[in-house]
């Protein structure tokens, strides 16, 4: 025999090539192998229940069965097998409670408190679904009653109370032709669009147009309260012994205007308060300058005057003219020496007014295109009333047309109802005589 075969792993090392022992150690008497988890608890039955997560109560099936007989299950194409390529389709229900699809079975939904609507469409459905049964049934053949009375008159019962419900939400109407009639009179009894609430408003706050009664009422106030704040000022002025005398500038013909007086007085005083050694000196040699122009220049006038003096017989009309133009201008110069303190004010005013005419032109030019939009408007307006007028008369026959329509209809309905009524009772007395 050959040799034996050597394991595959003998030669590499650290490879320990002892035999597994599996020993279990040995029990001791007080040791417990039981993990303490699953310890039972050494108290009576009353704390396990209330300690312990295991409930021991036994399950209350006709508590069970009352929460889940008022719900019907759709279990229609589903699938409660395990499989893993199966649709993940859950079964529904609905309850009395509450008639709702895709509610999913264990839903606290149903104890909600269903309206009025709501039962009353619930109801209606059932009656329909317990239609559909009974005509199954009797397709089937199977005749039993559930009570002593026919299934059938049940129902009816039942179809003609939910329809008077119906009709009485409805304003105790039923049939079509009574429906539309009472809503054509509901369309027609509509009281008028008032006049809107801002509009109106708006209309009230308008700024009142110049020249009107109240404008002529307001400027006559405001002149009435300047006229008796000057009286009151006069009466100050009166009380403080101020008059012309006192203060020439408060007279009605004053020398000089009161604000260039006392500028020129704070110049003046502003001056003697700087005065010093140099500036002095300064202002004494510009005042003799000025006084030799000042001889120099009556020189020179007094040679002028002997000059015209000697050519007056020939003076020209033109000259003396000129002359006289010259002299009024001269005379007015007090005046419009008065005036200069004024001048820069009225410049103001008169670029102020040019302004205001521009604004005035271009506003004028708005208001043009304002009134022309208007007109427009006014015209669109009128052709939408006329067109809305057209509409409503054709709205009108398009009613009556529609009253028409449904009273050859309901005719047509009642007579067919007729016939299938007298087909029925044939029917029937001919089942009758058969039998």
């Amino acid at each position: 025999m050959s040799e034996a075969q050597r394991p595959k792993y003998d030669s590499l090392p650290g490879i320990d090539t002892a035999p597994d022992v599996y020993e279990t150690p040995d029990l001791v008497e007080d040791a417990s192998t039981i993990q303490a988890s699953t310890a039972v608890s050494e108290s009576d039955g009353e704390s396990d229940v209330d300690e312990s997560g295991v409930r021991h109560q036994r399950l209350q099936t006709d508590q069970a069965r009352s929460r889940f007989q008022p719900a019907r299950v759709d279990a229609r194409d589903v699938d409660f097998s395990d499989n893993i390529t199966a649709q993940g389709r859950s079964y529904r229900t609905s309850t009395r409670g509450q008639r709702r699809r895709g509610e999913v079975l264990g839903d606290d939904s149903g104890d909600e408190k269903e309206s009025f609507s709501r039962k009353l469409l619930r109801v209606k459905k059932e009656l329909h679904e317990l239609e559909h049964e009974y005509e199954g049934r009797l397709q089937s053949g199977d005749k039993t009653k559930i009570e002593e009375r026919d299934p059938k008159e049940i129902m009816e019962f039942i179809s003609d109370t939910v329809d008077k419900i119906y009709a009485m939400r409805r304003g105790g109407v039923r049939g079509a032709e009574p429906l539309l009639t009472r809503t054509i009179d509901k369309f027609n009894n509509y009281p008028p669009f008032g006049p809107s609430p801002r509009i109106s408003k708006a209309i009230e706050r308008q700024p009142p147009l110049p020249g009107t009664q109240i404008q002529r009422s307001q400027l006559d106030f405001v002149l009435n309260q300047a006229a008796d704040f000057d009286h009151r000022l006069t009466n100050l002025e009166r009380s403080l012994g101020l008059n012309g005398n006192t203060m020439p500038d408060l007279a009605e013909k004053a020398p000089f205007p009161i604000f260039p007086t006392l500028e020129k007085l704070e110049q003046t005083i502003g001056t003697m308060a700087d005065a010093s050694s140099g500036n002095l000196d300064a202002a004494a040699q510009q005042i003799k300058k000025m006084i030799a122009d000042a001889e120099q220049l009556k020189q020179l006038r007094q040679e002028d005057s002997g000059a015209t003096l000697g050519s007056s017989d020939i003076k020209s009309p033109q000259a003396s003219e000129q002359e006289s133009k010259v002299n009024a201008l001269y005379g007015t110069l007090p005046a419009i020496d008065k005036l200069t303190p004024i001048l820069p004010l009225v410049l103001d005013r008169l670029r102020t007014l040019r302004l205001v005419h521009t604004s005035a032109w271009q506003a004028d030019e708005v208001l043009t295109e304002l009134e022309h939009r208007q007109s427009k408007q006014e015209e669109e307006l009128k052709k939408w009333e006329a067109s809305l007028e057209t509409q409503l008369i054709n709205v009108k026959v398009c009613e009556q047309g529609l009253q028409n329509n449904m009273k050859v209809v309901g005719d047509w309905v009642k007579r067919i109802e007729d016939k299938v009524d007298n087909l029925v009772e044939e029917s029937n007395e001919q089942e009758a005589e058969e039998e």
